[in-house]
Order: structure tokens, then C-alpha cells, then sequence
């Protein structure tokens, strides 16, 4: 059964999900309680339009390996396509309880938390994912390069759905640290919103209150995205695929 979660393994790797969802499903019906092979087969599962059979199956991963980071951020992330906000939240707390340093899982826990009427908490991730965006960045203000920054359908995909609700919640965030004069923490929050709604961004009132409070300070701050003088972003990325696990047959935890 090892030579067919290699093969599963190879052709997830290629994006070929479908015949990676077969060589998985071969695997756990022979060994249940192989906690990987459940993972990437509710990957597979969610990359092809399955989200309820890819929830069963990244719960089975999670209730067999609670320490499977990856497997309870996929669960988040299926379960907010479904905008089950509570649950999505209770798999995001787990993924950032898991690595603390997870950008992307910070920024899925505040919109989920936005959702389900949580605005304290929402605050308190998408401030902590603004922190951990400025730490990626490199020396000269772009991304560092890094494994972390990865490409994935499943998770391109909803990001385009959630594109407008997450700049909002970035714009909430802006607004707030403006008004307690973080003017650089919102400016860096505003960026983030403009990058992924532009439109949205434009016709808040962001730009009206910062000229406002530039004017009274004296300072003159022009322009931010769309004719802006202010601080750089750090581009990092709001993508990721899941890793293949360094040993190809990881314990089960």
C-alpha cells in the first residue's frame, strides 16, 4: 500500500486530482486509520467539487492526527465555502494554535470570525496577520522568498469568492487603527484591501480621513494606491498549496 500513496503523492504534486482521489481512496479503505492519506484525499476531494465528501474526509484526517496543521486548515477552508462561519473559525483557531506563525490562517481566521458576528476576535487576527505580513517581507520591503509562498487552485478559488468580504474586513481593520492613530499599521491595512478589491478600497473613506487628519497635522499625505506616496507593501502572497509531508509516510499522531 506504500507504493500506491507514492503513486497518490506524484500525482497530486502534477495537480492531477483526480487520479490522485482514487490512489487515496485505495489507501484508506485498506488502512482507515492512515491519518495522511485521509488528508490529501479530502484535498483532492475539495479540488474537485466535492465539498461535503472532502469535509468527512479532512475530519477523519484531524480526528486521527490532531496535530495535522495542514489538515485542519483545509477544513477551514472547506468549511467557509459552505459559510459555516463557527466551524470554519474552530479549524482556523486549531491551524494557527498549530504553527502561530501562519499568515494565511491568521487572515482566514479573522474573515470567519468577521462572519459569524465575532468583531473582537476578527480585530485581534487580522492585526496579528498584519504583523506577520511585515515579517515576510525581505530586507527591501518585497517578499522574501519562501516555501510558505505557494500556488493552489482549491485555495485560489476561494480567495476569488472571498475577495470582496476579506478587503472589507481589511478596510474595518484601517479604519480602526486610523482612528487610534496607528497611521502606518492602517495604511499597511488599507494596502492590503486595494490589493484585493480595488473598486471596494477607492470609495471607503479611508483616503477622505487621512487627508483629514494629515491636513490638521500639517503633513500632506497625497496618495495611496491608485496615486500614492506612502509606505511600500510587503507583496506577499494569500495563496498556498498544502506540502507533501517530508517523510512520504509520516506517523499517525
Amino acid at each position: 500500500m506504500s507504493q500506491r500513496f507514492d503513486l497518490g503523492v506524484h500525482h497530486f504534486l502534477r495537480r492531477e486530482y483526480e487520479v490522485a482521489q482514487r490512489a487515496f481512496r485505495d489507501v484508506v479503505r485498506e488502512e482507515p486509520t492512515d491519518a495522511s492519506a485521509w488528508s490529501y484525499y479530502g484535498i483532492c476531494l475539495a479540488h474537485l467539487g466535492q465539498p461535503l465528501e472532502a469535509e468527512g474526509a479532512l475530519s477523519r484526517a484531524v480526528l486521527l492526527a490532531p496535530t495535522n496543521a495542514e489538515a485542519w486548515f483545509h477544513l477551514g477552508i472547506t468549511r467557509a465555502q459552505r459559510e459555516e462561519w463557527g466551524p470554519a473559525a474552530l479549524a482556523f483557531r486549531r491551524t494557527v494554535a498549530l504553527t502561530p506563525d501562519d499568515l494565511v490562517a491568521w487572515h482566514r481566521l479573522g474573515v470567519s470570525l468577521a462572519e459569524s458576528g465575532d468583531e473582537t476576535g476578527a480585530s485581534a487576527a487580522f492585526e496579528r496577520a498584519l504583523v506577520l505580513s511585515r515579517d515576510e517581507a525581505g530586507p527591501e520591503g518585497g517578499p522574501r522568498s519562501s516555501s510558505r509562498e505557494r500556488g493552489d487552485d482549491h485555495i485560489e478559488e476561494a480567495g476569488e469568492r472571498e475577495g470582496g468580504r476579506e478587503a472589507k474586513c481589511w478596510l474595518e481593520l484601517a479604519l480602526s487603527l486610523l482612528t487610534l492613530g496607528e497611521e502606518e499599521e492602517a495604511v499597511a491595512a488599507y494596502d492590503r484591501a486595494y490589493t484585493l478589491d480595488p473598486a471596494r478600497a477607492a470609495r471607503s473613506l479611508f483616503r477622505p480621513m487621512l487627508k483629514l487628519l494629515t491636513a490638521v497635522e500639517g503633513a500632506g499625505a497625497s496618495d495611496l494606491p491608485g496615486g500614492r506616496a506612502l509606505p511600500a507593501r510587503p507583496e506577499g502572497s494569500y495563496v498556498r498549496r498544502p506540502e507533501p509531508p517530508s517523510d512520504p509516510r509520516p506517523e499517525v499522531g
